[in-house]
């Protein structure tokens, strides 16, 4: 192939620094100056690229002060640039002087001035017409070829940074080079050699994918240049293009094939072989160095990303961690506060803990060792068995895991006697219940002691007068209206006729009037309060009332199995059982009266059954055969719920015995058939024992 003399080619100046960037920026600087002819400058670094190019370029930059440590590789620059011009770009403490003593510097070029890079040009023009325009003209005369082509497009390539770039100006170098434009690349792909970039000589309609097999995949996998003469003489390969003749395929690496052709037979010799590979060698060196970058690219963004998420998930449990801090003091403060209230606080109270789905009572205040004489049963981690708790801890521990308040009645024992407490539980946060799945939401929490003795006598107090309100209200407006009618009735009568038996009727009106007025007074200085309630049993009372009532041949029958033990004014429930256990021998007696006949048929005897029912206790009354006792042992009787009819008005004088029922909050019902009665009491609460 022939090749461009000095003349037509640009001026090729080697820029060599100590440094990189020195070395890059002084090339660019002095490449762009617009003066003289075209220059092809190449940043040098390095003394052995210096001796590699020098041969191939015009003059060689030496851009250092040789007195400074990055210019004392001069004397090996000069050695090493053998006939090639040297030019010294210096600081001016190397004088003009010293640059004309020192042997090899053909030129000399201040750095301070502010045109130095023009000057630098203009010296480099006049050395080379002096000293070098005849060595470059031999040169090129003498070792014709590529090289210098490539060499001078090194740099360019070497600054591509993708494989599109590459691809392209691999092709548009080696057509210069060799001074052919029927170039093109072809890499792999699925199998095939696909063209990949063309040359300006050659339309990408013209090419079409070969097949990988046969000579041009030994030469992929050989590494090894294919040059073919005569194509047409040669079966290795058909044209593959029209009018081709002669061809030379190099491998790219592993990628593909750089393949150049002539119409001329024989266009390529092994010169244009070696340059072509070595070019191709270094565009593989460049391809490796692209893939590495975008490889690194690829795992530094992969790197980069990761360490964002891990930046995001440290300042996120950094804020979780600051939130968790702040609930920790927040929660720190509000236990100090709790516990200091707890100190303070003038009821008396106990602090409990859930541990293990244990309530734990932990603590007592002062007024509650007042109170109680001393401090609860089991505090230092047992299950407590604070006053009021013994026989509702499940009721408790499913209020303390669900967090809310809750409120229990109890009465108790205490230093001045039985006392009625309102036992209020205060879990510490009640607001951060879930439902009651976890304990951890209510770990502590205080149970208060309120005496409400005074209040619930009061209470009692109010609803006894107003029972006796409402009795006084009933005896006026039903009992006294009638005697009044009458005494008036009569008087009236007296006064038309004159007759005196008008008078005695008037007499037994008023006399009436007197009783019932007596009984408003009995009512009205009546004291259904209850004083005090302690536990009672209640077939004791039964069987202490029995004794002190008429009871003839009348049997009781309690059992041991089924007694029950309430709170109440023992005395007020004694009198209770008179009531009712006299009233139930006396409707037994009137109704024996009422079916005897003379000794034909032996008179029953009433049988009176003391028990208890779930929500309170009953007593009933039946009649019996004389020896029904013998047959059978354990005869009572409970009142069927629904046959139960309120007290009032039933005709069985049970106006005491709903009184002091009421007293107690008890509800009153009779039950009554053929031979049969039984009064049921409900809603009587047990005893919550000592």
């Amino acid at each position: 192939m022939t090749t461009a003399t000095a003349t037509q080619r640009p001026r090729t100046v080697l820029y060599v620094a100590d440094a990189e960037a020195a070395a890059s920026d002084g090339a660019g600087a002095l490449e762009g100056v617009e003066a003289g002819p075209e220059r092809s400058v190449h940043a040098v670094t390095a003394v052995d690229r210096v001796r590699n190019w020098a041969p191939e370029a015009d003059c060689v930059v030496f851009a250092e002060t040789p007195t400074t440590a990055a210019g004392a590789s001069l004397l090996e620059v000069i050695e090493g640039c053998g006939s090639t011009p040297v030019i010294l770009f210096t600081e001016p403490s190397f004088a003009p002087t010293a640059a004309r003593s020192t042997d090899g510097i053909d030129g000399y070029v201040r750095r301070d001035t502010d045109d130095a890079v023009a000057h630098l040009a203009d010296e480099i023009e006049w050395v080379c017409r002096e000293t070098g325009d005849a060595v470059s003209a031999d040169r090129a005369a003498s070792t014709p070829g590529p090289a210098e082509r490539f060499l001078e497009s090194v740099p360019e390539v070497a600054a591509c940074r993708d494989r599109d770039r590459l691809f392209e100006r691999l092709v548009e170098t080696a057509a210069d080079a060799l001074d052919c434009e029927t170039c093109w690349l072809s890499t792999v792909h699925f199998g095939e050699f696909t063209p990949r970039a063309t040359a300006l000589g050659v339309s990408d309609d013209d090419l079409e994918p070969i097949s990988r097999d046969g000579v041009l995949d030994e030469t992929l996998r050989t590494g090894e240049t294919l040059r073919i003469d005569e194509i047409d003489s040669d079966d290795r390969l058909t044209a593959p293009l029209d009018g081709v003749t002669s061809l030379c395929c190099v491998p790219v690496g592993d990628i593909g094939l750089l393949q150049v052709a002539a119409e001329e037979a024989a266009a390529f010799d092994d010169r244009d072989c070696d340059s072509l590979a070595a070019w191709c060698r270094v565009a593989a060196a460049v391809l490796e160095r692209i893939d590495a970058d975008a490889s690194h690219r690829t795992a530094r963004e992969q790197l980069q990303r990761e360490r964002d998420r891990l930046r995001t998930d440290r300042d996120r449990l950094a804020s979780e961690r600051d939130e968790l801090a702040a609930e920790r003091d927040r929660l720190a403060d509000e236990r100090d506060r709790f516990r200091a209230l707890f100190a303070t606080i003038p009821e008396p109270a106990v602090r409990y803990e859930i541990d293990d789905g244990r309530v734990l009572v932990r603590d007592s205040n002062d007024a509650f060792d007042e109170v109680f004489g001393t401090a609860p049963e089991g505090v230092g981690g047992e299950e407590p068995v604070a006053p009021g708790l013994e026989h509702r801890r499940a009721a408790l521990l499913e209020s303390l895991r669900a967090g809310e308040r809750c409120q229990l009645d109890s009465r108790r024992e205490t230093v001045d006697g039985v006392r009625e407490f309102l036992l209020t539980l205060v879990p510490v946060d009640a607001g951060a219940s879930d439902g009651g799945a976890s304990d951890a939401h209510t770990p502590e929490g205080l149970l208060v002691y309120s005496d409400v003795t005074e209040t619930s006598r009061r209470e009692r107090e109010v609803a006894a007068a107003e029972a006796r309100l409402e009795t006084i209200e009933t005896l006026v407006d039903e009992e006294m209206r009638t005697p009044l009618n009458v005494a008036r009735g009569y008087l009236e009568l007296a006064a038309e006729t004159g007759a005196a038996e008008h008078f005695a009727e008037v007499d037994d009106a008023q006399e009436r009037l007197r009783e019932l007025v007596d009984r408003l007074v009995s009512i009205v200085r009546r004291d259904d309060v209850l004083v005090e309630t302690e536990p009672v049993a209640i077939h004791d009372v039964a069987r202490r009332a029995w004794v002190t009532v008429e009871t003839g041949d009348a049997r009781l029958v309690t059992h041991t199995a089924d007694d029950r033990v309430l709170e109440a004014d023992k005395a007020r429930l004694r009198e209770l059982f008179e009531q009712l256990l006299g009233t139930m021998i006396d409707t037994a007696e009137r109704s024996d009266c009422g079916t005897k006949s003379g000794d034909e048929t032996p008179a029953e005897t009433a049988v009176v059954t003391v028990g208890a029912t779930d929500d309170g206790f009953y007593v009933a009354r039946r009649d019996a055969e004389p020896d029904a006792a013998a047959a059978d042992g354990r005869i009572e009787t409970e009142p069927d719920s629904d046959q139960l009819t309120a007290a009032d008005g039933t005709g069985f004088g049970l106006e005491t015995v709903e009184r002091i029922a009421d007293a107690h909050g008890w509800t009153v019902g009779v039950a009554a058939d053929d031979g049969r009665i039984a009064v049921a009491f409900r809603s009587v609460d047990a005893s919550d024992g000592h």
